[in-house]
């Protein structure tokens, strides 16, 4: 307050009490914009979450687009339960789950719910697609970065090596940039190209 100035959560924050504390602002904010959508839900916080029912209105066009087994922003103030408060603030809401997946085979999504199942509070959703089959979903247990990285680099070459795939078939996600100095180092080793992206 003394330098006059606010950070990206003050600006939601001070944005959210201004809407609740003062009807004639809210009520501008409301005829301006007669319907809301909100994308990615699960990953809202409180503030916005405040901010969301303040700007809605009696009108109550509000789409939210979430899937509690997508949340992933909880160590930055996301709050999941956002999606089970909604539920309680507008209990005429219309739900409707999107369950096809259209990217996986059976056995990846097979794999996949038997995972979130255990998720705590969510919404029971059952993952399908009409790809069939599937090979079998590995699952390793590395005790490093590097033992990660040879088990990928090896797995790779395996495949190239049986004519299942060609190296350029496949690709590596990882969470965070560092992690990709391993994987390079791995495939620099077993002498096999490979592209950053």
């Amino acid at each position: 307050r003394s330098n006059n100035a606010l950070d990206f959560d003050d600006l939601l924050l001070e944005t959210a009490l201004l809407m609740r504390e003062h009807a004639d602002v809210r009520q501008r904010y409301r005829e301006r914009y007669l319907h809301l959508l909100v994308d990615e839900f699960q990953d809202t916080n409180m503030a916005q979450y405040e901010l969301v029912k303040q700007l809605v209105g009696p009108a109550r066009n509000l789409y939210c687009v979430a899937d509690e087994d997508q949340a992933i922003y909880a160590w930055r103030g996301a709050d999941s339960r956002n999606i089970a408060r909604l539920r309680e603030d507008f209990p005429d809401m219309r739900q409707i789950l999107l369950e096809r997946n259209y990217r996986s085979t059976q056995m990846i999504l097979d794999a996949a719910n038997e995972v979130i199942k255990h998720n705590w509070q969510r919404t029971p959703k059952k993952l399908f697609t009409e790809s069939k089959g599937g090979p079998r979903v590995t699952v390793y247990q590395a005790y490093d970065e590097v033992e990660e990285a040879s088990f990928v680099v090896d797995e790779i070459a395996r495949l190239a090596m049986q004519g299942l795939a060609e190296p350029g078939d496949c690709a590596i996600l990882y969470r965070t940039n560092a992690q990709s100095r391993a994987l390079e180092d791995a495939f620099v080793h077993r002498n096999l190209p490979y592209r950053l992206v």
